[in-house]
């Protein structure tokens, strides 16, 4: 509580504090906001039958607010204050941004429950349990949620960083190349396109096609199709970064926008200006 009072005053940043009393949530939970707006959770002493004094619990995204003086500062006492085998990741969300149109994007139902959101160019489609549990995946238009004036698509999956990568719940995802198949010589009609759609969501096969519709729909997912996928050694690389937070290797060099903003010069009287003006002259 202490380091949080401080904070407003050695840093540009503001603290808000509030209490939760509810089972499960952490009693102490402020919110640490930058200049830029970006923020950060903390939550201290765990609810339960008996309050956990010692449980805290840190929430962030590094792309926001790991080069941050306040974040680090924060981090490196949590690092201090713990031992290392009490320090673990509960979850992380990874991010994946495709540069098309959202429309281009599809996400291919599983096992997993299915939620579909439209309002206008606003689509948005999710698989698994609702909030933030691992194996769920949404997959939405970031040009309007970010107010982009170019193309992107984000697609989101929580993971339980102890799923090894043959275990990971990732989904099919796949775009099509909306664009070169609309100017290529090689074209395809409304209902092939409807066709492969349908194959790559799972209806049907390519057997129960004729042969020449069989052949030009084999030839669209050769040319037109791209499905997202991770490497084992990107999401080693993604593994070895996150575990760097609780080993305190993986923190970035503070920013200068974390200090706070110089005092105003006091104004000076015309009559100063013109004497300084004029020895200036001389």
């Amino acid at each position: 509580m202490e380091l949080m009072d401080k904070l407003p005053i050695q840093y540009a940043v503001e603290v808000v504090h509030w209490n939760s009393f509810r089972p499960g949530a952490f009693r102490e939970q402020f919110s640490i906001r930058h200049q830029d707006g970006t923020s950060f959770w903390l939550g201290a002493v765990l609810n339960g039958r008996k309050p956990e004094w010692g449980r805290v619990r840190i929430d962030f995204n590094p792309n926001k607010v790991a080069g941050h003086a306040v974040f680090v500062k924060l981090l490196s006492f949590l690092l201090e204050s713990t031992r290392p085998m009490h320090r673990t990741i509960k979850r992380f969300d990874l991010a994946i941004d495709i540069p098309v149109e959202r429309f281009s994007v599809f996400l291919v139902k599983d096992s997993r429950a299915y939620i579909e959101r439209r309002h206008g160019q606003a689509f948005t489609q999710y698989l698994g349990a609702q909030s933030s549990h691992p194996g769920r995946v949404k997959l939405y238009n970031k040009t309007v949620e970010a107010k982009l004036n170019y193309p992107l698509t984000r697609l989101e999956i929580t993971i339980d960083p102890t799923t090894s990568f043959d275990d990971l719940p990732w989904p099919a995802v796949y775009y099509l190349h909306t664009l070169q198949m609309n100017m290529d010589d090689f074209k395809a009609t409304e209902t092939e396109r409807f066709i492969l759609n349908a194959i790559l969501q799972g209806c049907g096969s390519l057997n129960q096609l004729g042969r020449k519709t069989r052949e030009k729909v084999q030839s669209l997912m050769t040319r037109y199709v791209s499905y997202i996928e991770l490497s084992p050694e990107d999401y080693n690389k993604i593994m070895n970064q996150l575990y760097g937070y609780t080993r305190g290797t993986a923190v970035a060099k503070p920013t200068e926008s974390d200090k706070p903003p110089a005092p105003p010069e006091p104004p000076v009287p015309d009559w100063v200006r013109e004497i300084e003006n004029e020895e200036l002259s001389m």
